[in-house]
């Protein structure tokens, strides 16, 4: 893994599953699906990973269903509660990214 590759991704592996971002977020309720933020950051470090990559395209498959990535409504509250400032509103952001690349790619064929 490059260097600049494995320090962001050494950020991400920082998560302690302490769920204090799912508290912080407005759209983790009892009336909602959403995963979360916790989540979604992992399914990046994941997916960036050697190997795991082989499971890329379901794991954003699973992110494109109910309860997944538009669940979020960008409030940022996690990012200011996370006790180890892990960047889960760019984790969100750039799986954002993918699951769009990924849903044009799956449209078209390709």
């Amino acid at each position: 893994m490059a260097e600049k590759k494995r320090q962001w991704a050494y950020e991400l592996s920082k998560c302690m599953t302490c769920g204090v971002c799912l508290e912080a977020c407005p759209n983790v309720n009892e009336k909602t699906d959403f995963i979360g933020p916790a989540a979604i950051s992992q399914v990046r470090l994941f997916n960036a990973h050697p190997t795991g990559e082989m499971n890329k395209e379901d794991r954003l498959e699973a992110l494109m269903q109910d309860g997944g990535i538009e669940g979020c409504g960008n409030s940022q509250n996690c990012v200011r509660s996370c006790p180890k400032g892990i960047p889960l509103t760019t984790s969100i952001a750039e799986m954002n990214k993918d699951t769009t690349k990924h849903l044009f790619k799956r449209w078209l064929g390709v």
